[in-house]
């Protein structure tokens, strides 16, 4: 069983955007009034959950 200190841990991501990508999230950011990291990480989690259900229904 995985402990809850790995549980917790991060990793770092290094994340290149189209400059009009980057102003589309910052504009989205804002309007959940999010910081700019916090949007990402949710939006990435939340689109990665997304796909692999799709993938099971599959």
């Amino acid at each position: 069983m995985e402990s809850a200190q790995n549980r917790q841990s991060k990793v770092e991501v290094k994340l290149f955007l189209h400059p009009e990508d980057h102003y589309r999230v910052l504009a989205a950011a804002k309007s959940v009034n999010l910081a700019e990291r916090e949007f990402i990480a949710l939006a990435l989690h939340l689109g990665a959950t997304q796909i692999l259900r799709q993938a099971e229904a599959a």
